[in-house]
């Protein structure tokens, strides 16, 4: 069906491509006023802008950065037909979106460049720079954030854990929300859609003076969702109580920034989200087997600067009250338990910077910016599996703690035609109060492991020495390496029960994985209304954390005991080329194609697996955005094509390879109403991306909004 599809819509976007292009005719600027339009088609490169991006944590131009950062601002995505943040990313080149039901997914994951997709861990996720990761499982609450109060997305590929530390083995995504510019501002916005699916939107914002700015926003959704088991699937065994998938969510962000000076200026932030999502199931329990992902962050940042001098401190704290009601059919009892786990994540990160302006050197005179800091971070969890049909429960316990310093030197040469980055961050971790307690006759299998678990402590340096040389405006290159680590989850360290391998047990010994890569790249434009990127990666990964079998089982004849450990080696060789056309304001075409080719080069408890491709990471993506801001409506249509994607270890399943295009359609009322129309898989292409879930297919939405002032 996938190939059906493929060789039937690929002939008929190459026309309307094609029509695009001879389009664009009408709109090319005479030669005369060719300079006044490349002037404007540069503001939408928005790539050669003074923007603050996680390659350097300072603002510059991304083209003075040694290293391949996209950067999606509101503008890019207001026409990208999306189902939620995460949704907008999948048109950046070598990043993996794995949300398999859309909006009703309950922990979407984004992953950089194959560094295995059914993981979160491995890419770190920024709001505002301060981290999002939850040290319990990697995880990252997209469905929190909400798109209307952001500014910009920087996707920032490559190990960057030489200024960020763990998570940040694959890459950055910071996430920038807006800061006011008219004395007094509001949005408003209300849709409907399939499924029963309604949302809402309400912003207020303002900037009353130069020294004082604030922003409150919420959201509500709601859905009643539809039936994510496949028709084979429902008479099956274990699957005859699903039901639809429901939503509810709502969530308010504030945000408040006053300025004393120069020499300080404080940012406040709190969010608080709250959710009840359905999970397909329905026994006994009231609404069934159902989460919640209750949220709360809190974020306190300091900066100022004065001469060639400056600061910035940031005090985050982030707690999840998770939440599940699960329950089951054993034969003809029932069985039933609730999860409640409170996952909390604080810190304290200063950064330091100085600029000490031309000194000599050997290619002649060089600037320096210099960049030291240091994280104080702390992550716990505080869980467990308490059952309602017995007197059972499971309950585990334990601390992370990370201390880290870095250092990191921005060098320009050569008139600014070239930088020089160079970085040393050294991470001190430590695992304490580790505890896993199992009581009652259910859960008497995994009671043999009961009592306190090991402290333990690992240390890893993560260096970086990157180049970039640009020898004239249109044109650059960069060179670079470095290594980025990942410290263990939670989970893994203190959790002894069952996961998607079946029963596995802790290992509170479980030391960081890292990987080392190479890359090369660079940004020409031919013509001023080209862009044209390609990039070259090579990565090698060590001590890659696999659940491995112990050799024992639950019971006798029973399922085999797996353990997370360190064992394995990995590489992923990958290209990325992307493709940026502006025929002017009002029509832009971007398109791009990533590809990854992993393998398991090591994994002595497993040799069987050896020269395996990783799960959930597609050999072969390519996408492609159209966007026109003309009459007699504004539209956006995006495609992506998706390979195969193996979901187990042994390469014996896999997931089909799909294609799938979206489309929305926007117009101005007046008098700041406009309305707009999604149509997001138009296909209908109910395909599988988990081996048991199926996506919504075909969903449209309606939405009217409200904008003041106009």
């Amino acid at each position: 069906m996938i190939r059906t599809i493929l060789k039937s819509s690929v002939p008929a976007i190459i026309p309307v491509m094609l029509s695009a292009f001879a389009f664009s005719g009408s709109l090319s600027a005479s030669p005369g006023n060719a300079t006044a339009e490349t002037d404007r088609i540069d503001t939408l490169f928005h790539k050669f802008l003074d923007i603050e991006i996680t390659a350097t944590k300072t603002a510059r131009p991304a083209r003075s950065v040694p290293a391949r950062v996209d950067v999606l601002s509101s503008r890019d995505w207001d026409l990208t037909p999306a189902r939620g943040l995460d949704d907008k990313l999948r048109t950046v080149s070598g990043v993996n979106v794995n949300s398999s039901m859309g909006m009703f997914t309950m922990r979407p994951r984004v992953s950089i460049r194959g560094i295995s997709a059914d993981e979160q861990s491995r890419t770190l996720v920024l709001l505002d720079g301060m981290p999002v990761n939850t040290s319990d499982s990697g995880g990252v609450n997209w469905n929190s954030i909400s798109t209307r109060t952001i500014e910009q997305v920087e996707v920032f590929k490559g190990p960057g854990s030489s200024l960020y530390g763990s998570n940040a083995m694959s890459g950055v995504i910071n996430i920038v929300t807006r800061t006011p510019e008219e004395p007094l501002a509001a949005s408003a916005a209300v849709s409907y859609g399939t499924f029963n699916t309604s949302k809402s939107s309400l912003t207020l914002s303002g900037r009353p003076s130069d020294s004082f700015d604030f922003r409150i926003s919420g959201f509500f959704n709601y859905s009643d969702g539809y039936n994510t088991t496949p028709d084979s699937l429902r008479s099956e065994p274990g699957y005859e109580y699903s039901v639809p998938r429901f939503l509810r969510e709502g969530g308010v962000q504030g945000r408040a920034t006053y300025r004393a000076g120069s020499l300080l200026e404080l940012d406040a932030g709190l969010d608080i989200y709250r959710d009840k999502r359905g999970e397909g199931t329905e026994i006994q329990a009231p609404d069934g087997m159902h989460r919640n992902f209750d949220m709360t962050r809190m974020r306190l940042q300091a900066r100022g600067e004065r001469a060639d001098l400056g600061y910035r401190l940031n005090v985050f704290f982030q707690r999840e009250d998770y939440f599940r009601i699960s329950e089951r059919m054993r034969g003809d009892n029932y069985e039933r338990f609730d999860v409640d786990s409170d996952r909390d994540d604080m810190g304290l990160t200063l950064d330091l910077f100085h600029q000490t302006g031309t000194i000599p050197s050997l290619t002649g005179n060089a600037n320096h910016e210099l960049t030291a800091g240091f994280d104080v971070r702390r992550g716990s969890i505080d869980g467990g599996d308490f059952y309602q049909t017995s007197p059972d429960q499971v309950v585990n316990r334990g601390t992370m703690r990370f201390l880290a310093g870095y250092v990191q030197d921005e060098i320009s040469m050569r008139d600014e035609t070239m930088h020089l980055q160079l970085g040393l961050r050294y991470d001190h971790v430590s695992f304490y109060d580790g505890y896993f307690w199992a009581d009652g006759d259910e859960v008497s299998d995994f009671a043999g492991w009961n009592g306190e678990l090991d402290e333990h402590t690992w240390s890893t340096f993560s260096p970086r020495i990157a180049i970039r040389f640009s020898p004239q405006p249109n044109a650059s290159s960069y060179l670079s390496y470095g290594r980025g680590f990942r410290a263990s989850v939670l989970d893994d360290l203190t959790r002894t029960g069952w996961s998607r391998v079946g029963p596995k047990i802790a290992n509170p010994r479980l030391g960081p994985e890292t990987v080392d890569t190479w890359e090369t790249g660079g940004e020409w434009r031919p013509h001023w209304r080209w862009q044209l990127a390609p990039s070259l990666f090579y990565s090698y990964g060590r001590d890659f954390l696999y659940y491995v079998a112990t050799g024992d089982r639950l019971w006798e004849n029973g399922p085999m005991i797996h353990q997370r450990q360190n064992v394995s080696a990995v590489q992923v060789a990958g290209a990325e080329f992307d493709v940026n056309w502006i025929a002017g304001e009002r029509l832009h075409l971007s398109a791009n194609y990533g590809y990854n080719h992993t393998r398991i080069l090591s994994f002595p408890e497993r040799e069987d697996l050896e020269g395996n491709r990783l799960t959930y990471s597609p050999e072969h993506q390519i996408k492609g955005r159209l966007q026109w801001r003309g009459a007699p409506a504004k539209f956006g249509l995006s495609a992506l094509y998706k390979s195969r994607q193996y979901t187990s270890d042994d390469n014996t399943a896999s997931l089909d390879s799909y294609v799938t295009f979206d489309l929305m359609v926007a117009r101005d009322i007046g008098y700041g109403v406009s309305a707009s129309l999604e149509v997001l898989d138009i296909a209908d292409n109910r395909r599988m991306e988990t081996t048991e879930d199926m996506s919504p297919g075909r969903m449209l939405n309606l939405t009217l909004s409200y904008d003041w002032p106009q």
